[in-house]
């Protein structure tokens, strides 16, 4: 499985950029998500700072600022679908909603956490290399590592669900999230079946997600 060439993963990114980037006034009715993500950066970025020692010492305001800042800008149930492909064809609603719910949990446990390691990044939105096609968009933005480390490019996948702009998938370095699940969630289905992943999802099992995006 590829590799991360930089030390950034996935779903760090994903909870980083979200929160600099995506907060509530990204509505759908605006028309340039590039303009509105660049635009609220710097005001959520601020927060982070602010609150750097309660990310690192305060496990409850960092679960609750994910689940406030970053939550509603995902679109879960359509990564969640991407993710599972075929499988999710012939899952019951069921086991739709309960794997969406499972795995956007676990994958907040696993990486919440690290937020604080990263409060003093900042987000590049590169409104050129943006598109915006309907009910549909990409944006393109770097993290800003710095200490001479080069940036990490972070293109997001976007669509409009309720009335704003959610993300349903993003690439980091060449690397989509959707794809990586897809291939190791695959295989665990092939050897345990869809309700094993399910359940050792709803248990916390981070290892599934952290396989997924680290190896």
């Amino acid at each position: 499985m590829y590799k991360l060439k930089s030390a950034f993963k996935i779903p760090v990114a994903l909870l980083l950029a979200l929160t600099l980037g995506w907060t509530t006034s990204l509505l759908a009715s605006p028309g340039d998500p590039a303009k509105e993500v660049g635009e609220s950066a710097n005001r959520v970025l601020e927060m982070l700072r602010e609150n750097s020692e309660r990310l690192k010492n305060d496990e409850t305001f960092v679960y609750s600022l994910v689940e406030k800042e970053i939550l509603p800008s995902v679109d879960f149930q359509g990564m969640s679908r991407l993710i599972l492909a075929r499988h999710w064809r012939t899952a019951s609603p069921e086991q739709r909603d309960r794997f969406v719910q499972a795995f956007t949990n676990t994958m907040v446990r696993a990486y919440a956490g690290q937020l604080a390691e990263h409060a003093d990044k900042r987000i590049i939105v590169n409104e050129r290399r943006s598109r915006v096609d309907g009910e549909r968009a990409t944006v393109a933005t770097e993290i800003v590592v710095g200490q001479g480390r080069p940036n990490v490019p972070v293109t997001y996948s976007l669509r409009i669900v309720d009335d704003r702009w959610k993300a349903y998938d993003l690439t980091v370095e060449g690397l989509s999230l959707v794809t990586n699940f897809r291939t190791n969630f695959n295989n665990e289905i092939e050897r345990g079946g869809l309700e094993d992943l399910i359940q050792r999802l709803e248990k916390g099992d981070r290892e599934l997600v952290r396989q997924a995006v680290e190896q």
